[in-house]
C-alpha cells in the first residue's frame, strides 16, 4: 500500500507517502497473469494514479513533498483494481509510524492508538484548561464598567460665586441584556459636587450592551479645600440602579494654586 499525508486532527501521528510494498509493486503488465507473474504484485502500471494528481507526480516513487494529500490517486487505484477483481486500497492513507508494520504485512495500529498517547492527553488537557479559564473569566466579568477622562483645557473653572469647577468626560458601559438607570455619585472630600450635562439629575440611562459617552462636572464651593488645593483625588462612582452592581474610577480635581 501507499500512504498518503493526511492530517486526523491535531493529535493525529503525521502522515506521509510511502512506497510500495515489493510483494505489491508490478511495474508493467497486464491483467491476466499466471502464477509467477501474481507474487509480484497488484499495479498493472495503468498510470490512472499519475493521469489524475493535479501535482503531476507518481505517488509509486513513494514520499513527495508535492502531495497535497487530495487522495485522487486513491479513488482511480481502486476504480482499476475493482475493474481487475483486486482488492481495493492498493494506496491508501497510512501513518509513518504504522509503515513497518505494514511493509511486514501486518496490520495497521487502530486510530484509537494513534489518538490516545501521552502526548495528544497533554495537548487535551491543556486545551481544556484554556477553555475553562476562558468560560470562568466570561461569567466573573463585570457587567458595568467605568472610564474618566478629565478635561484639561481649561483644567479648572472659576465661576462666578467663586466656585471652582472641573469637566470631565465618563464612559458607561452596560453589558446587561436590556436597558439599565446608572446612578452617578463622588466619594472622596465632601465638599465637591457632581452635576451632569443638559441635566439636573444624577442618573444616565444606558442601553442594552452600549456604551455612552456623558460629561460631567465636579465643583467645589469657594473658600472650601478642593478649591483651594492644587489637587485634590477624587473617585467617581457608577451604581446600577437595578441590580446594585457598582463601579469606580479615580482621577484628580484640580483647584486654584497660591
Amino acid at each position: 500500500k501507499i500512504a498518503a499525508e493526511a492530517a486526523l486532527g491535531a493529535n493525529a501521528a503525521k502522515y506521509a507517502p510511502t512506497p510500495y510494498p515489493a510483494r505489491e509493486l508490478q511495474v508493467g503488465g497486464s491483467p491476466e497473469r499466471d502464477a509467477e507473474e501474481q507474487r509480484i504484485g497488484d499495479c498493472i502500471d495503468c498510470m490512472a494514479c499519475v493521469n489524475v494528481c493535479p501535482m503531476g507526480i507518481d505517488i509509486r516513487n513513494g514520499q513527495q513533498m508535492e502531495c497535497i494529500t487530495c487522495a485522487l490517486c486513491i479513488d482511480a487505484c481502486d476504480d482499476v483494481m475493482a475493474k481487475i477483481g483486486k482488492p481495493r486500497g492498493l494506496i491508501d492513507y497510512l501513518a509513518l509510524t504504522d509503515e513497518t508494520r505494514e511493509r511486514e504485512g501486518k496490520e495497521p495500529r487502530p486510530v484509537w492508538q494513534h489518538i490516545f498517547r501521552l502526548r495528544t492527553m497533554i495537548y487535551t488537557g491543556l486545551w481544556a484548561a484554556v477553555g475553562v479559564a476562558l468560560l470562568f473569566l466570561l461569567f466573573i466579568r463585570p457587567e458595568v464598567d467605568l472610564t474618566v477622562a478629565p478635561i484639561r483645557n481649561p483644567q479648572y473653572v472659576v465661576l462666578s460665586d467663586g466656585a471652582v469647577r472641573n469637566a470631565y468626560d465618563i464612559r458607561l458601559r452596560n453589558k446587561h441584556g436590556e436597558d439599565r438607570p446608572f446612578r452617578i455619585h463622588l466619594t472622596g472630600d465632601p465638599a465637591l459636587q457632581v452635576a451632569l450635562e443638559g441635566s439636573d439629575q444624577t442618573t444616565v440611562d444606558v442601553g442594552a450592551n452600549e456604551m455612552r459617552l456623558q460629561r460631567i462636572y465636579i465643583s467645589a464651593p469657594s473658600g472650601s479645600a478642593p478649591a483651594e488645593n492644587e489637587r485634590t483625588d477624587v473617585r467617581i462612582w457608577i451604581e446600577d440602579m437595578v441590580s446594585g452592581e457598582r463601579a469606580f474610577n479615580n482621577t484628580v480635581f484640580n483647584g486654584v494654586a497660591e
